[in-house]
Parts: C-alpha cells; sequence; structure tokens
C-alpha cells in the first residue's frame, strides 16, 4: 500500500512520514514503554515507518539518480540493513548495560532525525516533487497498473523464498558451525567475515548491472545458482559430519556458509534491482510488493527452519533452503511486466 501511495504522492512526502513514524514509535518506547506487550505493539507500528521509507528510498533512487548510476545506488542503498545491523549489535548492548535500554533506544533517534534533516536540508517537501522529477514515465490505466502488479507475484514469491534463507542464515549458520566443531567465536568471526563479503558483493553487484539491459535476468540467476549450490554444500557437510568426524566435512561447511552469506546475502538485492528499474508497475508499488514477500519471508523462514531440524535433522534443513532457492530461480526466469519508455508514434496517452 505505501509503495503504491509513494508512486502517486511523490518520495517527499514519504521520505518525511516514514521517518516521523519510527521516531514518534521511539520517543514512545523510551517515555512510556512499561511492560513486553507494549513493547511489541510499538516494534510493530514502527514496521509501518519502515514499509513507508524503503520504497520511497527506492522511488526517490529512481527519481533523482542518472539512470547510468541507479542499479550502483541501489545496490549501495541495501548494504545498509547488514552494515547498521553490524553498527547497532557492536555499541548498543554495551550503552544499554552501562546505563540502560531506554539510553540505548534513544540513541537510535539519530537515525530518523537525520533522515528528516535532510528532507528540510534538500527543501523539497511538496509533494508533487517527487512525481515532476520522474515526469518521463508513460500513465498506465488501471487496468494496465493491474496487470504489470500481477506480473509481479512471481517476483514477489521469489523474493519471500530469498528471504526465508537469509532470516535462516541468520539465525542458524552460528548453530551450524558449531556443532560442526568450531569455537563460539570462531564460528561468529566466520559469520562476520561472511556478511562483510557480502556487502562488498552486493556493491559490486549493483555497479556491474549498471551496465546492462534491466531486463537481463543472467547475472542475477548466477547469483542465485550459487547461493543453492552454497547451501547444498552446507548440509552435505552436515550430513558427512552425522556419519563421521572429519576436517574435510568441517570445511564444506564452513566454505558452504560463507558462500552462502555471500550468495544469499547479495541475490535479494540484485532482485529488488532487476525490477524496480524494469517494472511498469512503478518504482515504489514494484519495491512494495517486494517487501511484502520479503517480510512474510523473514517472519516465517527461522521458525520452519526450526521445525525441519527438528523433524529430520539440520542437513534436511539445510537441503530445503536449496531447493528452495531452485524454485526461486524458476520464478525469476519469467519475465517481469515492462512498458516502453515513452509511447508508442501515435498514441493518445
Amino acid at each position: 500500500m505505501a509503495g503504491r501511495w509513494v508512486d502517486g504522492r511523490g518520495w517527499p512526502l514519504g521520505a518525511w512520514l516514514g521517518p516521523a513514524v519510527t521516531a514518534l514509535c521511539v520517543v514512545t518506547c523510551v517515555l512510556l514503554v512499561d511492560s513486553w506487550l507494549a513493547l511489541l505493539l510499538l516494534a510493530a507500528l514502527g514496521g509501518v515507518g519502515y514499509g513507508i521509507c524503503s520504497p520511497t528510498t527506492n522511488l526517490l533512487v529512481m527519481a533523482v539518480v542518472p539512470a547510468r548510476r541507479q542499479s550502483t545506488v541501489l545496490g549501495l542503498k541495501q548494504t545498509a540493513p547488514p552494515l547498521l545491523m553490524a553498527a547497532a549489535g557492536a555499541t548498543l548492548p554495551a550503552v544499554a548495560h552501562l546505563y540502560g535500554w531506554r539510553t540505548a533506544m534513544a540513541i537510535s533517534l539519530v537515525l530518523p532525525a537525520s533522515v528528516l534533516a535532510l528532507v528540510v536540508r534538500r527543501g523539497s517537501g511538496a509533494p508533487g516533487a517527487g512525481r515532476r522529477a520522474d515526469a518521463s514515465r508513460v500513465e498506465l490505466s488501471p487496468a494496465e497498473r493491474t496487470s504489470a502488479r500481477r506480473a509481479l507475484v512471481p517476483m514477489v514469491v521469489a523474493a519471500g523464498l530469498g528471504t526465508f534463507s537469509v532470516a535462516t542464515l541468520t539465525g542458524f549458520a552460528v548453530l551450524t558451525l558449531v556443532s560442526a566443531g568450531l569455537g563460539p567465536v570462531a564460528a561468529a568471526g566466520v559469520v562476520s567475515g561472511g556478511s562483510l563479503a557480502a556487502v562488498v558483493a552486493r556493491l559490486a553487484a549493483g555497479r556491474f548491472l549498471g551496465g546492462r539491459p534491466s531486463s537481463d535476468v543472467t547475472p542475477l540467476l548466477a547469483v542465485m545458482g550459487l547461493a543453492g549450490l552454497s547451501l547444498l554444500l552446507v548440509s552435505t557437510g552436515v550430513f558427512g559430519l552425522e556419519r563421521s568426524s572429519g576436517s574435510g566435512w568441517q570445511a564444506l561447511v564452513v566454505v558452504g556458509v560463507v558462500l552462502s552469506l555471500v550468495a544469499a546475502w547479495t541475490w535479494p538485492a540484485l532482485l529488488l534491482i532487476t525490477v524496480v528499474r524494469g517494472s511498469s508497475a512503478g518504482p515504489g508499488a514494484a519495491s512494495g510488493l517486494l517487501q511484502l514477500g520479503s517480510g512474510l519471508g523473514s517472519a516465517v523462514g527461522p521458525a520452519a527452519f526450526g521445525v525441519l531440524s527438528d523433524a529430520g535433522g539440520r542437513g534436511w534443513a539445510w537441503l530445503t533452503m536449496g531447493a528452495l532457492t531452485v524454485l526461486a530461480m524458476a520464478l525469476v526466469r519469467r519475465p517481469t511486466s515492462r512498458t516502453p519508455p515513452h509511447p508508442p508514434a501515435g498514441s493518445s496517452r
């Protein structure tokens, strides 16, 4: 809903409202929350702010960044979540330990406040500004917009399968490495190194896509194939360690986890870049739909992996993640709905 809304109203309004909702939820937490239920409710409401910000930033990139640099900037934008999660994990727990959780949460207000300050500095508060910057877009009829959104359904499902794997890696990579014989510190180091490599891969992939047509999904499929293969390596190593101990099986798990972190963290970002650049549904609506799939995948992934691990063992759970990645590849091979950048000659639009 937010994606379609910012497409129609322009990115400046979304750039105001998203950070404002987030900041309001954080302030309310700091000042008023005194129960876990209230904290849970405000965390959910804070997700509304994110739901507005994510498609807004994609629309902003498509509206104000030159076409030759859009993929690079979108790739750079996609590095923000892992980098900020790493920064928060390294600093806020220590602050909370020393000064309390309310102080730690108050510090996070610097992020939405910075966004609002940038919007003020740019001086683009009028809702129409975002639309004027994207005036070259072809206006679609309601039936065409509906058709374009329906054409994105396979990509939305693929996005959900992608975050299904990413959420699983976030929750179970360290546990898998420890069960393979690594110490907790070494396992955490492997995951941190793989996550940093994923950030570099996202940047490089975005820059690479900038020189290719938006309809070309070959690079995306290649990274997805690497993700599926690396998840298969993890499952093979886990199966091997269940039968016999050995450094070879352990190395297979470590290599598989590192490659999985790089590929599984990268291909959903490439999917976003591909869809935002190529779909005729509009950047906001397209990325909002992808976010719907991603959110469902993030919510279901860890719980489903835990159930699979309990039912059949962790090796089968990792194998299932690889199979779902292959399924996502099959979905991505279906082209998204596209329209020419300009109306055909003689068109009345």
